[in-house]
């Protein structure tokens, strides 16, 4: 089947100059799963006439980094986190030690997998490398843990790069045997399901943080991933904590110690990487640190958003634009809820601004939308992703540009970065099929997912009053309503 788009500004890639290009009065025509043409003036036959002449055309975004169940930390907005959680108390600690039990049941991941899906999709995302929050996991996900996310992917129609989560030292404990057993785990979810459900799910290894996984399980986490073909993630130089602790052990700073293991390479994204040359770099070793990525073709993944919300240390990379200036491949990812990646796209631009002071050069709307599309692509090895252009996946997203919020448009991406919101995205095309038109869902139930959520939520805050015992928190301490409830 073969269907034309007729849109009012069209995002287009021009290989000749590796970049994309924007078509006035565009078209994309595609057939099956597969993009024929992009541009102006098609002739052939088509079988649909799909209109969006109102509309901003785009590929669909690539989540580089996405928490798949509902994580915790939405739990600490506008709240002073319990003293206990800088490290675990004895009770958390016995609890995620305990490989014996999950402490979220399989519906309960289910539920909260679902609705972060469901945002996902609703804000564009067609293809997504997920992960799972470490916030109720011991040593690494329960065995059947995969499976759901893998089910839920189905479900929802996205493309997906799915990752088993593994390591071997929790808050100074350590088993190697841990991070063994999960990484064989990983690579066994990988065997099975890469390539499946035409070829809309692929494998990552995930190693969970550089801090939290020993030398061991990282030169064997290399190696399996060269042997499988597939590309590895990990959190990595996020934390005041973790570079103090990297240090120590390997007496260097972060990208020299991770490059001395032999870890990088093209198929590498390292998460965040705050401190890529130490907690006080100078111009000169983050440079180095810098192109020392540069030189291993390593992507760095920008998750924006959760930094604020968190507070890991920075309020964001050192610079977006600097980063990007000395040739360093960022890719644009939401971590934690609500998986909003044209919010993400705004969070990038801004706080690349704050961290220049005045300056409104950087952070512009083409770095951060390079981000979000053709730069994970880069990182997937896909060439085929994150572009409209003929050979392409059909991974389309048709955005509304006559809602009022989106403005005059005399720049349709900026107006997508700046003013965009989830709720302008009208239809979402994955592989050649819709699975959001009209600005429904047609794969899930969106109202049913969100009440679903609710007790899984309720879970968290049960644990977390668990884990915060001796200071008499309760739930409402940990999770208040702005104002006082009457």
């Amino acid at each position: 089947m073969q269907t034309l788009i007729r849109g009012g500004y069209v995002v287009g890639f021009d290989k000749s100059i590796d970049s994309h290009v924007i078509y006035p009065d565009g078209e994309v025509v595609y057939q099956d799963n597969t993009i024929k043409f992009v541009g102006r003036g098609y002739t052939g036959e088509v079988d649909e006439v799909i209109d969006a002449r109102s509309s901003l055309v785009t590929p669909g975004f690539i989540n580089a980094h996405s928490c798949m169940d509902l994580s915790m930390f939405q739990l600490s907005f506008d709240t002073k986190e319990p003293t206990t959680s800088g490290g675990l108390n004895p009770r958390r600690k016995r609890d995620l030690l305990d490989g014996s039990k999950s402490l979220l049941n399989p519906n309960q991941i289910r539920s909260g997998a679902l609705l972060g899906f469901m945002n996902m999709v609703r804000g564009g995302t067609t293809t997504m490398a997920g992960i799972t929050s470490y916030a109720f996991k011991g040593w690494n996900d329960p065995p059947w843990e995969p499976e759901i996310y893998l089910e839920v992917a189905i479900r929802t129609g996205i493309r997906s790069y799915l990752s088993h989560m593994y390591r071997d030292c929790i808050d100074g404990e350590v088993d190697r045997s841990q991070g063994r057993l999960g990484l064989e785990r990983a690579v066994r979810f990988i065997e099975k399901y890469h390539g499946s459900f035409g070829d809309r799910v692929r494998g990552l290894l995930f190693p969970y943080t550089f801090d939290s996984v020993s030398e061991e399980t990282l030169r064997e986490t290399r190696q399996a991933a060269t042997e499988l073909g597939v590309g590895i993630r990990m959190h990595f130089a996020q934390s005041e904590a973790e570079v103090r602790l990297i240090e120590q052990t390997y007496k260097a700073k972060p990208v020299e110690a991770i490059e001395a293991l032999g870890f990088l390479g093209p198929d590498v994204l390292l998460t965040h990487c705050l401190f890529p040359a130490g907690l006080t770099p100078t111009e000169k070793s983050l440079k180095k640190a810098l192109g020392t990525l540069v030189s291993q073709n390593t992507s760095v993944g920008h998750c924006p958003w959760v930094l604020i919300v968190r507070g890991f240390g920075p309020l964001s990379l050192d610079s977006l634009t600097r980063y990007l200036d000395l040739g360093v491949n960022i890719c644009l990812g939401t971590d934690t809820f609500p998986q909003d990646m044209i919010s993400e796209m705004r969070w990038a631009a801004i706080l690349a601004k704050v961290t220049h002071g005045t300056r409104g050069d950087v952070g512009t709307a083409r770095e951060v939308f390079d981000a979000a599309t053709v730069n994970g692509a880069r990182w997937l090895g896909r060439e085929d992703l994150g572009r409209l252009v003929e050979g392409a996946k059909a991974d389309i997203n048709i955005i509304d540009l006559n809602a009022p919020n989106m403005g005059p448009v005399a720049d349709p991406i900026r107006n997508l970065v700046y003013f965009g919101q989830s709720h302008n995205v009208k239809t979402v095309i994955v592989d050649g099929v819709k699975i959001v038109d009209d600005f429904r869902h047609l794969t899930l139930d969106s109202e049913k997912a969100v009440c679903e959520s609710e007790p899984v939520f309720d879970r968290m805050l049960e644990y977390k009053v668990r884990w915060s015992e001796g200071e008499g928190l309760t739930k409402d301490d940990l999770s208040p309503t702005s104002y006082p409830k009457r």
